[in-house]
């Protein structure tokens, strides 16, 4: 993804210097905020933009006038339900327990990754092929301050490690049986609801489903378990799925996973 990089209206030396940074680590353009908005910068360079704010921390405007930013969305929601019930639907897929290792395959907003960190109480490697998502991602587990409900999981924040990768040249880097669960949740293929959370997310992030030839690497390195989140209905479109088994959730998700020898 291209982008433009700016600042605050105000910034301060920090920001400044982050952000040149951060033009340096992605190849893409500075430019100084001033009184300049936006939409103008957008419109000078036909590109979303990036923007060092308060904190540190990054803020994507896209093209469709959205805004992607790290935040916690529905982790806070399953964390309490789970804490309260001791049950949630990805954990279960995975057979998840504490000591295990999980690699998140599609790190995206990290909340799945985080949930299988507070339970697993171990580092969850998670995979994340576009640079910008990365680096929204990666700071905002670096200075996310968990309050009220949230403050529970605050060891999860420090448990995640981003890692710029693609999910494919990664698993075949690695050893056999490397991880007990290898975890995918890939965009969903021809969702059929909105969610207004997602929707900035789903703009950017990258598309490719899971192909037959990451699913053989995952199956080689994990030793547990392959688990791939998808919307239900979607097995059926994808013949070498069929030997995954199905857990639905009590959302428009399933889980899908297989136990590997």
């Amino acid at each position: 993804m291209e982008v433009v990089i700016t600042t605050d209206r105000r910034p301060t030396p920090e920001m400044i210097k982050e952000a040149r940074e951060l033009s340096e680590r992605l190849g893409a353009p500075l430019v100084k905020r001033r009184h300049r908005t936006i939409a103008s910068i957008m419109r000078e360079f036909g590109r979303p933009v990036l923007v060092v704010g308060k904190d540190l921390n990054f803020t994507l405007h896209t093209l469709k006038d959205q805004k992607l930013f790290f935040h916690p969305g529905l982790f806070k929601v399953r964390l309490v339900n789970y804490l309260s019930t001791g049950r949630e639907s990805m954990v279960e897929a995975m057979a998840l327990k504490e000591g295990e290792t999980v690699l998140d395959c599609n790190l995206g907003l990290a909340q799945d990754a985080l949930m299988a960190a507070f339970v697993s109480k171990m580092p969850v490697v998670g995979l994340e092929k576009e640079p910008v998502i990365y680096e929204i991602v990666k700071r905002g587990l670096e200075t996310f301050k968990p309050k009220g409900k949230l403050k529970v999981a605050e060891f999860a924040y420090k448990l995640v490690k981003p890692t710029l990768a693609d999910n494919y040249q990664f698993l075949k880097s690695q050893p056999d049986k490397s991880y007990d669960i290898v975890y995918f949740s890939p965009m969903f293929v021809k969702p059929k609801w909105k969610d207004g959370v997602m929707m900035p997310f789903r703009e950017v992030a990258p598309k490719d489903f899971v192909s037959p030839e990451v699913l053989k690497e995952a199956e080689r390195v994990a030793r547990k378990r392959v688990v791939i989140k998808v919307n239900r209905g979607v097995k059926e479109l994808f013949s070498y799925l069929a030997d995954y088994s199905s857990l639905p959730s009590s959302t428009r998700v399933e889980y899908l996973y297989k136990e590997v020898k």
